[in-house]
């Protein structure tokens, strides 16, 4: 390894002062972050629907036990993927010589939110059919998907103000 600086080991920022390793770890954050509120809320405690409903009946003990089951490692499985997001991100900040840029990491953030939702109504309500929100009938699911792209753009839209906010400080400073 001789030939390299001490700094070639940090991760590269990107032309917005973040780096691409926080994006993606942000990003990995709310989307695991969002399916455990998801699971949490909508499947525990308000019970509007169980993660696999749409298989197993929520009408029999056995079917609502084996929906609070897939609940209960869901739960397990997105909190996993929210602390792996946070600990990505966490390593990142560690890696840069920089405090990394709120903004664009935060729009990652929601972005990663907005994905889980639109992943949830495109692949678990609509291909796979295993829960509808509500009833058996689908009928939310176009508002779901709407909320789910408004979160995106919002993300988005923070993500891009963020950056023009870190391209105009980095031109004042030069």
């Amino acid at each position: 390894m001789s030939g390299q600086t001490p700094s070639s080991n940090r991760s590269l920022e990107t032309a917005d002062g973040v780096t691409r390793r926080s994006l993606l770890s942000a990003g990995v954050f709310g989307f695991g972050f969002s399916g455990l509120i998801d699971v949490l809320v909508l499947h525990l405690v308000l019970q509007w629907h169980h993660l696999l409903s749409g298989i197993y009946p929520q009408t029999t003990m056995a079917g609502l036990r084996t929906n609070i089951l897939a609940d209960g490692l869901f739960s397990v499985a997105m909190l996993v993927v929210a602390c792996v997001g946070a600990g990505l991100l966490w390593q990142s900040e560690r890696r840069t010589d920089v405090p990394l840029a709120l903004r664009p990491v935060a729009g990652a953030a929601i972005i990663g939110l907005g994905a889980f939702d639109l992943y949830d109504v495109v692949v678990d309500h609509v291909l796979l059919g295993l829960h509808q929100p509500l009833s058996q009938g689908g009928q939310y699911n176009p508002h779901w998907a709407a909320v789910s792209l408004l979160i995106l753009g919002a993300g988005y839209y923070i993500y891009r103000t963020g950056v023009k906010r870190q391209t105009e400080a980095a031109t004042e400073t030069a």
